[in-house]
């Protein structure tokens, strides 16, 4: 299968049967510039060539200083510092990071936020599906993840619904991206912040899982969510998505060497 390139927004062709068709949809629309979409992850590298100039004003909302690695809590930068791991980072927070490895930074928020709505056709970096929609970036995610409730007060927040101690977004979200989740029954505060969301007039968008086959995540699996699951190049379930009833749609995630 393929190796590079952007293969997933050309139309499907021999063995590559899950790309989109991107280019047939362009003929139509290439986006709408008030079309809003909040990307709830690691934060974004705001110095990025091809997302400098799609960028909406966000918000960090990470409340762990430890967990944030930025020195602070909640502020108005949503600039990703960094998830790296350090040896440092686990002997000096043993308990934050236990179950944590070292590791380097996966600066995922700025891949995810690309892929929402990179500048397009600007003969630098990459297309992305949206093209002509900008991105409100809310960083949730920091060293070793983050917490459900930062991503719940993000989501009300995305959605234009107040959250303490914040000041009101003015970019309210038509679309809410969450490229996270966890294993587990979709309890605690998720449903009624999906239900304020959803009647605040924002849809959620999540990712199913990537652990390997298992039960559909959380916040995926609550109702109200779409749930997304992952698909290789053949057209099959990637070994890495999870699987479930949740999922309503699923879209290219990678490629694997087994394409059986």
């Amino acid at each position: 299968g393929p190796v590079a390139g952007q293969w997933y927004l050309r139309a499907p062709s021999g063995d590559v049967k899950s790309a989109i068709g991107a280019e047939t949809a362009w003929a139509v629309t290439t986006g709408n510039p008030n079309v809003i979409v909040a990307v709830l992850d690691t934060g974004v590298r705001f110095d990025h060539a091809d997302l400098k100039t799609k960028l909406l004003p966000g918000y960090d909302m990470i409340t762990d200083p430890v967990i944030a690695g930025d020195g602070n809590g909640r502020d108005a930068d949503p600039s990703d510092p960094g998830d790296y791991v350090s040896a440092a980072d686990k002997a000096a927070h043993p308990s934050t990071f236990d179950g944590c490895d070292v590791q380097d930074s996966s600066w995922h928020g700025t891949q995810t936020a690309s892929l929402v709505g990179a500048a397009t056709d600007n003969g630098i970096g990459m297309a992305s599906i949206g093209r002509k929609v900008r991105v409100l970036p809310l960083r949730v995610l920091g060293k070793c993840g983050g917490y459900d409730s930062d991503i719940q007060a993000a989501m009300r927040w995305a959605a234009g619904l107040s959250v303490p101690g914040v000041a009101a977004n003015a970019n309210k979200a038509a679309v809410i991206n969450l490229s996270l989740g966890s294993e587990g029954a979709c309890d605690g505060n998720y449903p009624e912040v999906i239900a304020d969301v959803l009647a605040a007039g924002t849809a959620i968008v999540a990712s199913a899982g990537n652990s390997a086959g298992h039960a559909v995540g959380t916040p995926a699996n609550c109702a109200g969510a779409i749930a997304v699951g992952a698909l290789r190049h053949i057209g099959t379930k990637v070994g890495f998505s999870d699987v479930g009833p949740q999922i309503a749609i699923s879209a290219p995630g990678g490629n694997c060497v087994n394409i059986a």
